[in-house]
């Protein structure tokens, strides 16, 4: 009786948990319920979803009651089978055991590309003798990349949640282990749409008795030379070759380098010498390991010009100039045409002018007037939006548009180059930002425009216009244009102007989304925000990570709607009055902006400005140029817009330095263990104390020209911010630090 009431039990048991095999689940209807169980495959390195697998197939699971599920758990689940975006998971789990841990995961399936679809989704797939289409860098989150055996090609997908983010791209040919997996897929080809999770770094597989483990970065740049360098997981001879040109063959220039002390022989510089100002070289560093040699990625690079590296920066909005710590920011109004105008009436050579939105009939008439006078004029525009002032130029002029594709993007630059070539480098002229040539981006919405002198980034911007020109010369070339995914990674990225570092990022080549990511988190103590739209949780990830480390944090943008739910839910974690919109002022907020530790000189002090808005469109698709300038002066320049505009709308604006000095103001003991003593001969109106998230604590109305002291005793250890304003609006700040 026993054993049959067993009998019995093991039978019951099967039918509830053993129900279906995964390959029989794979064929039941969409909103078939199904009993399966299989070993889990993935951590929460994809985020919420988790595939399982079992001897016959795999399938994906998108229920948060497996959100503590590790990979190698056997598990047993009921849920409803449903389709998303082509992809067949499992969601809505209604019972869910955990049976044990630990578990060898199954092993791949070798496959070609061309094998990779419906039949091996869900399951662990690996493919041999593979390289990257486009490698260089780092790994982006929330970002798609191309490989190839040397005759078809694929795709892998890294998530924000990944590991992976920040690692070095493989260079070279490499095995991948990642799960099967798809997003969509058009027009019934049903290759189309698939991709590879890789998981970890464990999944890329070398065979390389030596791995670059960072990208090439130029350490140093002079007038006549850059020194590249790098690292990697061994020990090896490092060399470097170069040339003019971006191709192989092309690198006829060889250059050793050194390896540092025996501390780390694992990182590597290289010095190219004899170059000339302004000269752009294309270098790929190599290893030599006994009979290994490894090559990484050719890079574009570029030395610093002869050029002033002057850099001005208009507004058209409100700016508060009391704040300034150097040069009073501009906001010029309803001049921002006759301002882009006057810079195209000095132009003596050349003008390439690449832009979205084109009605502004002063813009027209002064490139017309410049090609009149003897200047080559090249226009790049879209062909997806509206570009009247296209019909008002004189019919010598050269347009090229962006065509429209089936797989979306458009042609979202605002850049000038002017006279980039010129022999006298202080001709040279760059002009960006956040502005279209609109009658309401001019005069209503809030943007902004940086012209920088400098020979260098002219060129730098003339390598993506002929790109997407696709020819050198004035008459543009259709059949070889490229835009969107179809463009390279072929621009130098840092720059050197007029004494300060420089970035320069194209989308979507470039990875632009990560270079936000990674300028994010360099803050230390200020992080002000000012983008049209954030629909990307990665960057709102980011700027949480920076609250989080203790940075003053403050974001507007334009509309809550046109932010997605996830990001405002994010972003809802920052304290009141620290994420806002633009609901006072007028118009739209169309900067596309990040102002990192702008008062905190020695930090670093930068701004992010450009067309870039933080969506994955500008990301993954649209044509873009994005800045990001290290410079104390031009960082202020921005916050003196940007702090006018945020207290505009309500915003709560706590500084973490000083702003304009109030007299003889001493504030001492700091650190301190109970008391703070604020004395100065000027009449203080307020001391208020914050804490490093911005919430006030305490705030005290001393009487004029006293000593006064704040009690901290009852504080916890730990920052605080401390603001001290007087009768005429003048104010300093300073952290302080509670013991």
């Amino acid at each position: 009786m026993r054993i049959l009431s067993f009998f019995i039990l093991i039978v019951i048991s099967n039918q509830l948990f053993a129900q279906n095999t995964i390959e029989d689940a794979r064929r039941q209807n969409i909103g078939s319920t199904v009993t399966v169980s299989g070993i889990v495959i993935n951590d929460d390195e994809l985020g919420l979803i988790r595939y399982i697998q079992d001897a016959t197939a795999g399938i994906a699971v998108y229920d948060d009651k497996l959100s503590t599920t590790q990979k190698g758990d056997s598990i047993t689940l009921s849920g409803t089978l449903d389709d998303y975006n082509n992809l067949l998971e499992i969601k809505d789990v209604s019972t869910y055991t955990k049976h044990s841990s630990g578990h060898i995961l199954p092993g791949p399936k070798i496959l070609s590309i061309v094998q990779i679809g419906e039949s091996y989704e869900g399951q662990l797939v690996r493919i041999n003798s593979i390289e990257f289409s486009n490698a260089g860098g780092t790994f982006s989150g929330n970002t798609n990349y191309t490989f190839s055996d040397g005759s078809t090609t694929g795709e892998l997908r890294i998530s924000s949640s990944s590991s992976i983010v920040g690692q070095a791209i493989p260079s070279g040919k490499f095995s991948l282990i990642a799960i099967c997996s798809q997003y969509s897929y058009e027009n019934n080809d049903t290759r189309n749409g698939y991709q590879l999770l890789p998981r970890d770094m464990n999944d890329f597989i070398s065979s390389n008795s030596v791995n670059f483990t960072s990208s090439i970065n130029a350490v140093d740049i002079s007038k006549n030379s850059i020194t590249l360098g790098w690292s990697t997981d061994a020990g090896a001879f490092p060399f470097v070759r170069y040339g003019n040109e971006n191709t192989s063959a092309a690198l006829s220039n060889y250059k050793s380098g050194d390896s540092t002390t025996s501390e780390d022989e694992n990182v590597h510089v290289a010095e190219i010498t004899g170059l000339q100002a302004s000269e752009i070289i294309y270098a790929q560093a190599f290893m030599v390991l006994e009979s290994d040699t490894v090559y990484s990625n050719i890079n574009a690079y570029v030395t610093e010009s002869n050029s002033s590296g002057r850099i001005n920066v208009y507004f058209n909005t409100n700016v508060d100039n009391t704040l300034a710590t150097e040069t009073d920011a501009m906001d010029i109004g309803n001049f921002m045409e006759d301002t882009l105008a006057a810079y195209i009436n000095q132009a003596e050579e050349s003008i390439d002018l690449c832009i979205y939105n084109f009605d502004n009939n002063t813009v027209s008439t002064a490139l017309n007037a410049a090609f009149d006078r003897g200047v080559s004029v090249r226009v790049i525009t879209c062909g997806s939006t509206s570009h009247y002032s296209i019909n008002d130029l004189n019919s010598g002029i050269s347009v090229l548009e962006r065509p429209e594709t089936s797989t979306g993007g458009i042609m979202h630059n605002k850049f000038a180059i002017f006279d980039g070539n010129s022999n006298d480098a202080n001709k040279a002229w760059i002009w960006s930002g956040s502005t279209n040539l609109t009658q309401t981006q001019l005069f209503s919405d809030a943007n902004n425009m940086i012209f920088i002198q400098d020979q260098s980034l002219a060129k730098t911007y003339e390598i993506e216009f002929e790109e997407m020109w696709g020819s050198t010369g004035n008459q543009a070339n259709s059949g070889n244009a490229k835009f969107g995914a179809a463009k390279t990674n072929n621009t130098p990225h840092d720059l050197m102007i007029g004494g300060n570092r420089v970035e320069c990022y194209f989308s979507p080549s470039d990875n632009t989304n990560q270079k936000l990511i990674d300028a994010i988190s360099t803050a230390d103590f200020t992080l002000d925000v000012q983008t049209m739209i954030i629909t990307r949780s990665d960057l709102a990830d980011a700027i949480m990570a920076a609250q989080d480390r203790g940075t003053e944090v403050n974001v507007i943008t334009d509309d809550e709607r046109d932010n997605t739910e996830t990001v405002n839910t994010i972003l809802g974690g920052l304290p009141s009055g620290k994420y806002i919109f633009d609901d006072k002022a007028s118009a739209t907020l169309h900067h596309k902006m990040a102002i990192i530790d702008a008062k905190e000189t020695t930090s670093d002090p930068q701004v992010i400005t450009g067309s870039h808005n933080w969506s994955n469109s500008a990301n993954d698709r649209n044509d873009e140029n994005t800045l990001i300038i290290h410079n104390a002066d031009i960082t202020n320049q921005y916050y003196q817009q940007f702090a006018y505009r945020f207290e505009q709308n309500g915003g709560k604006l706590v500084l973490a330095a000083s702003e304009i000095e109030i007299e003889n103001l001493k504030i001492y003991p700091n650190p301190t263990q109970n008391r703070i003593y604020i004395g100065s001969n000027e009449l203080i109106k307020t001391i208020s104390l914050y804490s490093i998230q911005g919430t006030l604590i305490l705030q005290a109305n001393p009487e004029f020209g006293e000593r006064s002291v704040l009690d901290l005793t009852s504080q916890k250890s730990g920052i605080y911010i401390l603001k001290v304003e007087d009768s005429n609006h003048r104010a300093n700040t300073y952290k302080i630090v509670k013991k």
